[in-house]
């Protein structure tokens, strides 16, 4: 119950206003989020580099209501793969659609998504577009079934609580693209997604397995460090070894996981968001575990 009523939070126009007023949410958010200006995701990249792990940098941003914002966050993303190209760093980018105008104008949002995948074309980077709410699954598989169809290299996360992801996985991954594999963190009806953590869990398992017999390059993206070893298991059974699969990560969590997961070879990459717009980002981050909302909590009755 708690989680479905900050899920609704994290998409309320009025809360927005009133939380990003505070400074201590905004200093919340600065555990999940590297900073609001591309500068801070570079310095997080790097740091991240040093430390055996990639990165993809994520320009936070949802729903934008003209194409001028689309064109703008278009240029941020980049710019990002531009600098990611000149430092040589070892990171990719995600985007969301609905922040390049899907939605809103689909043929712009498809100009820009052609744009970011050749600029990460020059740069030797990778393009994911990030999963949203239900209400655009259906176009954004699509998108990348397009895109991939001309030629642009892009994959796509995809959310495991959703009934409809196992035949996304099929089509996304007939189409060649990369898969970042998820839980979900939208709220979503009874009659689109599982409700419960078990069939979510057990749902995240099938597909991982899935995608690790038939996928390309999965990106296996859980903090829950029984999927983790459950991943481990099935790459053995299926003799898949380090180079054939990687664990995705969120910035500021669980970092002991990260450098347990290091330690043992697999391959890390963190998923570092920066930009202004971080709300909707750290609701859904305290949605997810009670312990960071604890942590929310003190720090405003401190204040």
């Amino acid at each position: 119950m708690l989680r479905e009523v900050l899920l609704q939070a994290s998409e309320h126009p009025g809360l927005r206003r009133v939380v990003t007023g505070w400074g201590v949410p905004r200093r919340l958010a600065l555990r999940f989020v590297a900073g609001e200006r591309l500068e801070d995701g570079l310095a997080a990249t790097r740091r991240l580099a040093a430390r055996s792990r990639s990165v993809t940098l994520d320009y936070l941003g949802e729903s934008v209501t003209d194409a001028a914002q689309a064109r703008a966050a278009a240029k941020v993303v980049v710019e990002a793969l531009d600098r990611i190209g000149e430092e040589g760093l070892p990171a990719g980018v995600s985007v969301k659609p609905t922040q390049l105008g899907l939605g809103l104008d689909d043929a712009l949002c498809r100009e820009l998504v052609g744009e970011v995948a050749a600029a990460a074309a020059r740069v030797g980077a990778h393009v994911t577009l990030d999963m949203e709410g239900s209400d655009v699954t259906e176009a954004t598989v699509a998108l990348v079934e397009d895109l991939r169809a001309g030629g642009a290299d892009v994959g796509c996360a995809v959310q495991a609580y959703l009934y409809r992801t196992p035949d996304d996985v099929r089509r996304l991954t007939a189409a060649g693209a990369s898969i970042r594999l998820t839980k979900g963190a939208y709220a979503e009806p009874a009659i689109l997604a599982h409700q419960d953590r078990l069939s979510v869990d057990r749902a995240f398992d099938d597909l991982a397995r899935w995608l690790l017999a038939h996928g390309h390059h999965p990106r296996i993206a859980t903090h829950d460090h029984r999927l983790v070893a459950r991943t481990l298991t099935h790459a053995r059974d299926l003799g898949r070894g380090p180079d054939d699969f990687e664990f995705q990560l969120l910035y500021g969590v669980r970092e002991p996981l990260q450098d347990q997961l290091v330690r043992a070879g697999q391959r890390v990459r963190v998923y570092v968001p920066f930009g202004d717009q971080w709300y909707p980002y750290l609701v859904r981050r305290l949605a997810e575990r009670p312990a960071n909302l604890v942590f929310f909590l003190r720090a405003l009755a401190a204040r």
